[in-house]
């Protein structure tokens, strides 16, 4: 299902001053350009392939129902539901004084009046977990050092989870690897080279050839029905006989 991004809300600029507004018109102004630039390249004034130029608009053969934009009259739409266990709750501080009596309220006593949720995305886009061996000596003069798990094998490495997104996003989702790697980099602030990517392609089709060679063997040997169209007058005859 198709769904349409909400309209932002524009900020509110009314507490700047000139020369932040002026920097802000600047700021935008400049991605503007570099937008416009983007758009207008195509294979016949760049070096960009003529697969990039995309599709023509055609005009639609669709004709106009007569109804109304959006949902029809009688549609049920769909609402976000309240979850059980956010991820996070925060509470926001009552005043300290009545606003009428001006007594000091007992705010031990507080209970939660009204809960509403915001669903978003994590602003830390990713976590760096550290493994430590630890290492001791026995009374005796023997030294024992604890081992790392299986697969932590460099001083700093990538995990298996970005490991998978990135085979995702170029088998799955068929981006381009330095698109891909773009993305990644603006989604979870995580710079990887389109050269990485590669590798860890490449490593995990290694890692699923045995399985690949099994789903083929098993698609060989299992039994396929061939269905034939049969055209409406062949299909007459063989009706009548």
């Amino acid at each position: 299902m198709l769904v349409m991004a909400k309209k932002r809300t524009p900020p509110d600029l009314s507490a700047l001053t000139r020369g932040e507004l002026e920097g802000v018109v600047l700021t935008l102004w400049e991605r503007l350009e570099a937008l416009e630039s983007k758009v207008a390249k195509n294979s016949r004034n760049s070096s960009q392939p003529p697969s990039s130029d995309g599709l023509r608009k055609t005009n639609s053969l669709r004709e106009p129902s007569g109804n109304k934009p959006g949902a029809q009259l009688g549609h049920k739409g769909s609402t976000l539901k309240r979850t059980a266990e956010p991820t996070e709750a925060i509470d926001h501080p009552l005043l300290r004084q009545c606003t009428r009596s001006h007594s000091t309220l007992p705010l031990a006593q507080s209970v939660v009046a009204e809960r509403r949720q915001v669903i978003d995305v994590p602003a830390s886009a990713f976590d760096v977990i550290e493994h430590r061996t630890l290492a001791v000596t026995c009374g005796c003069g023997q030294a024992h050092v604890s081992r790392f798990p299986t697969g932590v094998n460099e001083s700093v490495q990538y995990g298996r989870n970005v490991r998978a997104l990135a085979v995702h996003l170029t088998q799955g989702q068929m981006l381009p690897y330095a698109r891909a790697a773009e993305l990644i980099f603006e989604m979870m602030g995580m710079s990887v080279s389109p050269a990485t990517l590669l590798a860890w392609i490449c490593e995990t089709r290694l890692a699923l050839r045995g399985t690949a060679d099994l789903i083929a063997r098993q698609l060989h040997h299992a039994p396929v029905t061939v269905r034939r169209r049969i055209g409406p007058a062949r299909g007459r005859q063989a009706a009548l006989a």
